[in-house]
């Protein structure tokens, strides 16, 4: 099985690659191919779940993750650590990946991973430092095909934290607008987003509304929240939400975010 890891060239804060999309719109990302042996959704359901692991320092993340493998057919996972026990479940379970290495500890990558049991036709990867501790925070576009002859676009994101003004926090989201406004098909966003105040909610919401994105909100909404806001979000354009919930778990410190959709709006 093939591991896709995208690995930017702008890793240690080097210059940027230039990928210039169908549009012929200018933006910062390094991009790696394959060719999808099958759709994404199961006879026209799709089932998605987010979920920041916490860099599987807590036990029993591998009983959760194998649930949610099998649950779901995709998986937008946030502080992934690529390690050997990692790499062993992976490859149990059958789950194709691509990831953006935000840094490395020791010689083991840690970023954002798009994980399902179809490979994506793209994924492109960006990164953002933060301006305090420097440290970058990635970001991964992935492209899937769905059986209705449509294209998924998976926007997954493990946002700028350490960082009161709106600035970097800014840069990271319209890193990834141009993608975003020329895919014409559906498109699931999401990740750790980290709103702990209002003003990046608003934000938030002004550039979803933009892009025609809805909210995916649980009835019993137990979503992990910091200064009483949840953090953890998913938002969807072209499909139609059916359920959602939220699993509480002690295996990280956050609690993962399920959504099933059907293909096609309502």
């Amino acid at each position: 099985m093939t591991t896709v890891v995208v690995v930017p060239l702008f890793i240690q804060f080097a210059t940027k690659p230039q990928v210039i999309n169908s549009e012929q719109e200018s933006f910062a990302a390094q991009c790696v191919d394959a060719i999808p042996k099958a759709n994404l959704d199961m006879d026209g359901q799709l089932a998605v779940a987010s979920w920041n692991i916490y860099k599987q320092q807590n036990a029993g993340w591998q009983t959760l993750l194998s649930q949610l493998a099998k649950q779901n057919q995709l998986l937008l996972l946030q502080e992934v650590k690529l390690s050997d026990n990692f790499q062993q479940w992976r490859q149990q379970n059958q789950q194709q990946l691509a990831m953006v290495q935000a840094f490395r500890q020791g010689d083991i990558p840690l970023g954002v991973m798009n994980m399902s049991e179809v490979a994506a036709s793209q994924s492109c990867g960006y990164l953002t430092a933060e301006p305090l501790i420097q440290f970058p925070k990635s970001s991964l576009l992935s492209y899937f095909p769905l059986s209705n002859g449509e294209t998924l676009l998976v926007a997954n994101l493990h946002s700028i934290n350490f960082e009161y003004a709106l600035d970097s926090y800014t840069e990271q989201l319209q890193q990834l607008l141009p993608a975003l406004r020329a895919h014409k098909g559906p498109i699931i966003f999401g990740g750790d987003l980290n709103t702990w105040r209002s003003a990046r909610l608003s934000m938030l919401a002004q550039t979803t509304k933009a892009l025609g994105l809805k909210e995916v909100t649980p009835a019993e909404d137990t979503r992990t929240t910091v200064m009483g806001y949840p953090i953890d979000h998913l938002y969807f354009r072209g499909l139609t939400l059916e359920s959602a919930r939220v699993i509480t778990t002690q295996t990280s410190d956050h609690h993962p975010l399920l959504a099933q959709f059907r293909l096609g709006e309502s």
